[in-house]
C-alpha cells in the first residue's frame, strides 16, 4: 500500500518541491483550502465578474467587517471577492495559476497582496515581496480579457507601533511598488497614508487590531477605490483603462 505522503506527491494540485519562496506559486496543505480555491474556480467559470479583488484576509473580510462598503459600493458593479485570510504571496501566485478571469468578463481587478509575509516571524525581504506582486500582475494580464485594468494597492499599515520594523518593511515595499515601471493597463495605487495620521499611528477608528481593517476602515478604502470603479451602466472600456476619465456613478 502506497504511503500517504507519496500520494500526495503524485497530485498535481501540490507542486514539487515543496520548499516555500515568497516569488514561487506554492499552496498550503489545506484541505479546506484546496476547497474554496475550486470554489472560486466555479464562480469564474459561471458567472459575470466585472470587479475582482484578489488577496488575503484584508480582501476577503470586505465580505464581514466591511459588508456595508462593499453591499452599498462595490455589489452594484458584480464584484467577485477572491480574498483567503492567511495567504501569502506564494499562496496567491498559486491561485492565479488555477483562476482564470475572461469568461468572467472581468473588467478590474484589485490586488492587495504580501502583508502576511511581511508579518512572519521571520518575514521575507521586501525586495522578494516586490518580486512576487509584479509575478503576480505578469501572471494576471493573460488571464483577464485584453483590455481588463489591474490595481495593485499598496499594503497598509500592520502592527500598533509607528516606524517599527514591520512598518518600515511595509514602506520599503510600497516604494518599490510605486517605482516600478508597470505595464500599460497597470496602475499602483497607495493606500498607507489613509489609514494613519502624521506622527504614523493608526487613525481612531479605522482599525479594529492594528491590522485589519474596521467597517470605518472599509469606508475609507472604498473611498480611494472609487475613482477606479466602473459606473453601475456598462460602458464601453477604453483602449488604455488609465488613460482618460471613465464615465462614474
Amino acid at each position: 500500500m502506497m504511503h500517504p505522503s507519496a500520494l500526495l506527491a503524485l497530485d498535481p494540485y501540490y507542486p514539487q518541491p515543496p520548499e516555500r519562496k515568497p516569488e514561487l506559486p506554492l499552496p498550503p496543505s489545506d484541505a479546506d483550502w484546496k476547497r474554496r480555491v475550486g470554489e472560486q474556480e466555479q464562480q469564474l467559470a459561471n458567472q459575470t465578474a466585472r470587479v475582482c479583488f484578489l488577496g488575503d484576509s484584508l480582501t476577503e473580510f470586505w465580505l464581514h467587517t466591511g459588508s456595508s462598503a462593499w453591499y452599498s459600493k462595490m455589489v452594484p458593479r458584480k464584484p467577485l471577492n477572491l480574498g483567503i485570510a492567511g495567504d501569502r504571496t506564494e499562496n496567491i501566485l498559486f491561485r492565479i495559476q488555477r483562476l482564470d478571469f475572461r469568461r468572467a468578463r472581468t473588467e478590474l481587478l484589485f490586488l492587495m497582496m504580501g502583508t502576511n509575509n511581511l508579518g512572519m516571524d521571520k518575514p521575507d525581504p521586501p525586495e522578494k515581496v516586490v518580486q512576487a506582486i509584479q509575478k503576480a500582475v505578469t501572471m494576471l494580464k493573460p488571464k483577464l480579457p485584453p483590455q481588463a485594468a489591474i490595481v495593485v494597492l499598496g499594503i497598509p499599515p500592520s502592527g500598533e507601533t509607528p516606524r517599527s520594523p514591520l512598518r518600515q518593511s511595509i514602506q520599503a515595499v510600497n516604494t518599490q511598488l510605486a517605482a516600478a515601471p508597470w505595464p500599460a493597463g497597470v496602475k499602483y495605487v497607495p493606500v498607507y497614508d489613509v489609514f494613519v495620521d502624521a506622527d504614523d499611528r493608526w487613525k481612531l477608528g479605522l482599525t479594529l487590531d492594528g491590522t485589519h481593517f474596521s467597517a470605518a476602515g472599509y469606508e475609507e478604502l472604498a473611498k480611494v477605490l472609487k475613482e477606479y470603479l466602473p459606473s453601475v451602466e456598462k460602458v464601453e472600456a477604453p483602449a488604455d483603462p488609465f488613460g482618460g476619465k471613465r464615465k462614474r456613478q
